[in-house]
């Protein structure tokens, strides 16, 4: 998660909170994987009661700012991935591009705009499926899943499982840099594709972090 996703994406969030609060407050579920600090959704939760967020953040010392803010707000300090269980964090000297994924040293090399790229520490941490989290939570409905997991978001669309159709709306971020940033990362082909094969369809692409990166929204218009 870099800055300007935080701006897009809370762009995109206020003008679609506003027109549904026009009707009425907002209600359902959403899940924020890869919260960070919450600055995308804390402000709804604490804003519509009937709103209840899941934001998984696998930073501790991170996810505990987070805790407290909204009855709503419900945080879990763990990571997203296709297995159960535990997994090598990185921690990066940039705190927002830590990952489960190691860094590219080429990649790092070639990005724009920041200099503090780097390693900081390795540490381990919980990791859960999404469908296991879902059904463990009992949450039968997501009606927006924001995801931002620096290049793992395939995987944790992976780890939805069959859970998948149980979601009506869904925002990533996508690396389309030439050389990606970390090791491993999905391409952005490979989740459209994906996404399409689900039954979802893209109705939204905005460009950030000077043209290395694209945020991509898509809206469940069949079953897969």
């Amino acid at each position: 998660m870099f800055p300007d996703f935080i701006h897009w994406t809370g762009r995109l969030l206020r003008k679609m909170g506003t027109r549904m609060m026009e009707r009425a407050s907002i209600r359902g579920i959403w899940i924020d994987i890869g919260a960070y600090r919450g600055e995308v959704t804390i402000g709804y939760a604490k804003h519509n009661p009937g709103l209840r967020i899941y934001a998984v953040e696998p930073n501790l010392s991170v996810a505990i700012r987070m805790m407290g803010h909204a009855p709503n707000f419900v945080v879990i300090p763990m990571a997203i991935a296709e297995v159960d269980g535990c997994a090598d964090f990185n921690l990066n000297e940039f705190e927002m591009a830590s990952s489960l994924l190691p860094l590219s040293e080429e990649g790092i090399r070639s990005w724009v705009g920041l200099d503090s790229l780097g390693l900081k520490s390795v540490i381990k941490v919980p990791t859960i499926r999404l469908d296991t989290l879902m059904n463990q939570l009992g949450v039968e409905k997501v009606d927006f899943l924001k995801i931002d997991t620096q290049g793992m978001d395939l995987a944790v669309l992976k780890s939805a499982g069959n859970r998948l159709r149980d979601v009506s709306k869904i925002t990533l971020e996508v690396a389309v840099a030439p050389v990606p940033l970390y090791l491993g990362a999905s391409l952005k082909e490979e989740v459209l594709r994906f996404l399409d094969a689900s039954g979802f369809t893209l109705v939204g692409v905005e460009s950030q972090t000077s043209g290395q990166e694209e945020n991509l929204t898509f809206i469940r218009t069949q079953d897969a």
